[in-house]
């Protein structure tokens, strides 16, 4: 009993030493200059793992078993680094002086480690909190398309796709979107949502955006670039913050023929972090986004010349319905057969081989939802098991309304997206797993949903009771031509006549026929989406460079099942979900020579989609000579590859072109075609045979499997610091891509091998089918930036860039929609005046006009300059900001895409709380 007692007693002596050998080490950091509180300063105990992140209020604490003295380091990007040697725990009052950022960012992407964006192998652009708090657009997002070869499609107000290296489209497959690890592409699609889900605009630490090839680290669809998004750390980013932006669009109705008058811009944004202690920290995000969307509104004719007033056959590009068109001859011939009386006005007519007319369609004002809503949701919990061992848990959820644009429009209302994730991350290694689900919610097709709606309140032609809107078009028109109107005049009269009861766009009726259309599912004849489908991640990474001293070595392997269920209606899934599994491995070699002044790298990846029988191999090797101090040039050779889309390698597609004139309906369509039986020829081929009535002028398409494409792309680039003041860089690229995956349009007569069936539009279905072109395809082009430190917090940026075309396969929709050259220019000042309150930024972008194709049309993109600035006002006493600013100032519209809507400006007030 005696001896127990005794070593309990030496217990708890030993856990008093213990506890009285820990220090406790506590102050403030503060801006020299202005004497603000700086937050998320890394204070660190000088050779220990022990330290600590100043919080929002700029205080730190932490403990450490270093006996005194200790030195205390200090670092903060954007500021000096300070050492403090202190012989006591008595509190500090740190101050750390501002200084220049240029030539000191570093980046993460490039090769899956830690190097400054000077040094980097390959192209990289960043972008950090800072940079966005002190930008004029209302989004992180938008502030990617003043980077350096970077385009954009904006397909709507809450749809935005990047892309670099010209490959240019809404929802593109070729480009990898990673937020925190996990890949955040629909599983379903395979394109990134945009900032449709990820990270909230307070949440965001850096972006990062490598350009062109980069499969070797990132894997699958890496094609065009990889955006890799990090979110902001609760162990660093302590303290609730809160920015609520207000604003107006659609300012001027009929400007770039918008249709509304001014409307309101709503962006709600809050985060909520805390450090609960030295081990445990957490954080929430919420943003909501509400505003008028922006319409599409091209009433160009995309069957020929013409307008809606002097065309009968006018389809406009953004006219729903107008799609469905039926040459009216048979029916003028069954009246001369009742009337021969008729002649002299129906002979003239029939001297036409064809006389096309199309159903009156619906703008996109008052058809698709003008409603733009995103709600985003974001928790993470993060445990340090160890101080270089941490647990991490963390969910996403997004949903809302929004529109983009591919072979039609599509407006996605009510979509829903989560991602969550559970991860150990350690000093030399993390395991990663998360699942990503998707839900289409209630999907409107705008062209084929209007089609479906025109049929329902009339017909195109009913054979049962002979009557329909082409029939009583032809007897309207038949009657107008006799009482001796034009025949101009005679087609309005008739399509007058054939529209009687047609329900106004947003009526009570309009809506119920659309909505009962919108909600059947399309493998039922309706138009609906049930895409339910699922991704599982699990990805694991080890650093050896510890073990293996002579190289720097990464190595990892990563798994991923597609679980795709869309119960019919995008993939051959009726009987149930279809799984389609990727196994990858990779590793990324680098090594130091000559005194560090040459920096070696290879990056090898093993990739094997189920669905394809050869893996795919792809590599990357590197050079980085600093040729003299903090000049760099870089040499780099990157193969790409891409496993086509699920719905690409399942051949799935949506049936379009169908006239509905003997009760066709949209479906999707999967597995066989039937071209074995009935040969497909390319839909060009079969409108000129219709216009011309030559059988000659039909032309076959061969279809064979797709495979997967490929890119070479060799890169020369320099950058350089001059004079810690002026950080420039320019770079070359030339790329040969291989299998190139595009588009094209053709169609095929199923139950007859007779091509006269061509002339009649029911009897013919037309699909959008992806195919690998024959040809090589080459793309080039250069770049250049400079970014310019003008003293006294002034700062000037430029860049240039330019994407070209070889060897363009005409026969397929390549998406290779950028102008040949642009360039982006931006001044500004991050703080002036007394304790340098204000602060301003203007950014301007030019682009010249270019040829823009996807499976929508084709058309021109017309020149535009966008001025977007903005001015700033901060209240250090109450750590709060107000900004007022602009994106497009002038309100000059402008268009990014073809079929998309035109962009105006959007005039807001914002205030924030605690966001510096």
């Amino acid at each position: 009993m005696h001896k127990l007692m005794l070593l309990s007693i030496c217990a708890m002596l030993t856990a008093l030493t213990s506890l009285q050998a820990q220090e406790v080490i506590s102050g403030t950091v503060r801006n020299s200059v202005t004497k603000e509180v700086i937050p998320a300063v890394s204070v660190v105990a000088k050779n220990t793992p022990n330290g600590d992140y100043s919080s929002d209020q700029g205080h730190f604490r932490f403990t450490t078993k270093s006996k005194f003295p200790v030195t205390l380091v200090f670092s903060s990007l954007g500021f000096k680094t300070k050492e403090i040697e202190i012989s006591s725990a008595k509190p500090l009052q740190v101050e750390l002086t501002p200084t220049t950022i240029l030539g000191t960012e570093v980046v993460v992407s490039a090769s899956r480690n830690v190097q400054r964006k000077i040094e980097s192998p390959v192209t990289i652009e960043r972008i950090d909190n800072k940079d966005i708090i002190n930008s004029p657009q209302t989004n992180y997002y938008n502030m990617l398309q003043g980077l350096k070869g970077v385009d954009i499609t904006t397909s709507s107000l809450t749809f935005t796709t990047i892309t670099t290296r010209g490959f240019n489209t809404s929802g593109n497959t070729n480009f990898t979107q990673i937020v925190d690890g996990m890949d955040n592409s629909a599983p379903g699609l395979n394109f990134p949502l945009g900032a449709a889900i990820g990270l909230t605009e307070l949440d965001v630490d850096n972006l990062e955006v490598l350009s062109g090839a980069s499969s070797a680290l990132y894997g699958s669809r890496g094609l065009n670039g990889t955006l890799v998004m990090t979110g902001k750390d609760p162990f660093k980013y302590q303290g609730l913050s809160v920015q609520i932006t207000q604003g107006v669009n659609h300012v001027k109705k009929g400007k770039g023929n918008d249709p509304m008058g001014p409307q309101p811009y709503y962006d709600w944004t809050l985060r909520w972090a805390k450090k609960v202690n030295e081990k445990l920290a957490f954080k929430f995000n919420l943003q909501y986004t509400m505003a008028k969307e922006w319409m599409a509104n091209d009433t160009s004719n995309t069957n020929g010349p013409g307008s809606r007033y002097t065309d009968p056959n006018y389809n406009g590009v953004n006219s729903y319905g107008s799609k469905t068109s039926v040459d009216i001859n048979p029916f003028l011939q069954a009246a001369l057969a009742g009337d021969p009386s008729l002649a002299p006005i129906i002979d003239p007519l029939l001297e036409k081989p064809s006389n096309y007319v199309s159903r009156t369609g619906y703008a996109e004002y008052g058809y698709l939802s003008d409603e733009a809503k995103l709600l985003k949701l974001n928790a993470e919990v993060r445990y340090k098991i160890k101080p270089k061992l941490e647990a991490i848990i963390s969910g996403t959820y997004g949903q809302g309304n929004s529109v983009y644009s591919n072979d039609t429009r599509y407006a996605l209302t009510n979509f829903r997206l989560g991602q969550y994730r559970v991860e150990l991350k350690a000093e030399h290694w993390f395991l990663r797993g998360y699942t990503s689900r998707e839900n289409s919610g209630n999907t409107i097709i705008a062209s084929p949903t209007a089609q479906l709606l025109n049929e329902a309140w009339k017909p195109s032609f009913d054979p049962s009771t002979m009557d329909g809107w082409y029939p009583q078009y032809t007897g309207a028109l038949l009657q107008a031509l006799a009482t001796g109107s034009s025949l101009n005049d005679a087609h309005l009269a008739a399509r007058s006549f054939a529209d009687q009861g047609r329900p106004a766009a947003g009526s009570a009726r309009f809506n119920h026929l659309k909505d009962s259309i919108a909600g059947i599912p399309t493998s039922r004849g309706g138009t609906l989406f049930q895409d339910r489908s699922k991704l599982y991640n699990a990805e694991f990474q080890y650093n050896l460079s510890h073990f293996i001293k002579v190289i720097d070595v990464i190595a990892g392997l990563n798994y991923r099942l597609f679980r795709l269920d869309s119960k019919g209606t995008l993939f051959p899934d009726t009987d149930g979900p279809i799984d389609v599994a990727e196994y990858s491995a990779y590793a990324h070699l680098a090594k130091k020579l000559i005194d560090n002044k040459l920096r070696l790298g290879a990056a090898f990846r093993y990739d094997k989609n189920t669905l394809f029988s050869k893996p795919r191999i792809t590599s990357r090797l590197s050079g980085v000579v600093e040729v003299a101090k903090e000049n760099f040039l870089r040499f780099s050779y990157q193969n790409a590859y891409s496993f086509p889309s699920n719905i690409q390698s399942l051949q799935s597609t949506l049936v379009d072109y169908n006239s509905f004139a003997s009760g066709g309906s949209a479906r999707l369509l999967y597995g066989e075609y039937g071209f074995d039986k009935y040969p497909a020829y390319t839909l060009t081929s079969v409108q000129e045979y219709q216009q011309s009535n030559d059988p000659s002028k039909l032309e076959k398409f061969r279809l064979s499997d797709i495979k997967p494409q490929s890119v070479d792309a060799f890169e020369l680039g320099y950058s350089a610091l001059i004079s810690n003041v002026v950080l420039i860089d320019v770079l070359g690229y030339y790329s040969t891509w291989k299998n190139f995956i595009g588009y094209v349009n053709v169609a095929n007569t199923p139950g007859t091998e007779d091509v006269t069936a061509f002339k009649d539009r029911s009897k013919y279905i037309a699909y959008n089918i992806a195919y690998n072109g024959a040809e090589t395809v080459n793309t080039y082009g250069y770049a250049a930036s400079v970014s310019v430190d003008l003293s006294r917090n002034f700062g000037a940026k430029a860049n240039f860039s330019s994407d070209f075309l070889k060897n363009r396969n005409n026969s397929q929709i390549n998406n290779f929609n950028t102008p040949n050259w642009k360039f982006n220019v931006e001044f500004g000042n991050s703080g002036f005046g007394k304790q340098q309150k204000l602060s301003f930024n203007t950014s301007l972008r030019y682009k010249p006009a270019y040829f823009y194709s996807i499976g929508f049309g084709s058309g021109t993109i017309p020149a535009n300059v966008v001025l977007d600035a903005q001015f700033s006002y901060k209240l250090i006493k109450a750590h709060s900001k107000i900004k007022i600013g602009a994106t497009n100032l002038t309100n000059r519209y402008y268009y990014t895409g073809f079929g998309s809507p035109a962009i105006g400006g959007v005039y807001y007030v914002t205030f924030a709380y605690n966001v510096f």
